[in-house]
């Protein structure tokens, strides 16, 4: 049995030719070569002219982009909110929803290596965000009583975190179990804040479970990361 030396068909010993591609039996396989400038690039131009930025021109690049959009969505809003209602309602939320995370955008591409900066000015941003809320809606102060409480115990907690990753000698395990502490903190003063202001006292329920459950792992990775600083490896610690 013989085959098509182009495309490998089997053919039978009576055809003179592939029935394929119709290359004759004798005949030796054209290679054809294609210049370069017809083979056909998939990739987009622009992506290319990504891929040689430096990264902080990529950064400055995804800030003005995101500029862009958040602007434009500021006044597409704008404009329908007047066009229905000839006047800004709803739209005003937008408004000032898009100008913080705009502001929060430039914080981390202009102080991405100051995280103690990029966490109190994204407070002070959000802070703001729910006091604009509030003044929106009048007298319901949920932003003050509720909002900016929770908030602010998430970023004061952030701060610690980072403070003992600074101070810290060795980090490893110690800064996951510190997580997990800050984690079950956060859960804990949530619903407090809820609590105080749906009910003006202190009723604890869901986060002391929660925050219960973390406290054997923070025990545990704390257990193993002292383990690995005495010098004990860590597949022999875990017997692998």
């Amino acid at each position: 049995m013989d085959y098509c030396k182009n495309c490998e068909v089997e053919l039978d010993e009576d055809m003179i030719c592939c029935p394929l591609c119709g290359l004759s039996a004798g005949e030796e396989p054209i290679s054809v070569d294609i210049p370069k400038e017809k083979h056909h690039d998939f990739r987009d131009k622009t992506l290319n002219e990504i891929e040689k930025l430096s990264f902080t021109q990529k950064r400055k690049l995804i800030w003005k982009i995101s500029g862009i959009i958040l602007m434009s969505g500021i006044i597409i809003t704008l404009t329908i909110n007047f066009i229905i209602s000839h006047n800004i309602n709803w739209a005003k939320y937008n408004l000032i929803a898009s100008l913080v995370a705009f502001s929060n955008i430039s914080f981390v591409v202009f102080f991405r290596k100051k995280p103690f900066v990029l966490l109190i000015t994204s407070l002070i941003s959000i802070t703001i965000l729910f006091l604009m809320i509030d003044y929106f809606n009048g007298e319901s102060y949920w932003g003050i009583k509720l909002g900016i409480p929770i908030v602010t115990s998430f970023y004061i907690l952030s701060l610690i975190v980072l403070v003992l990753i600074r101070v810290s000698n060795q980090i490893g395990f110690n800064i996951l179990a510190v997580i997990f502490l800050a984690i079950a903190i956060l859960l804990l003063s949530i619903e407090i804040f809820i609590s105080l202001y749906s009910h003006q006292i202190i009723r604890l329920n869901w986060s002391i479970i929660a925050g219960v459950s973390l406290l054997p792992i923070a025990g545990l990775l704390f257990f193993v990361h002292y383990k690995l600083k005495k010098g004990i490896e860590l597949k022999r610690f875990f017997h692998i």
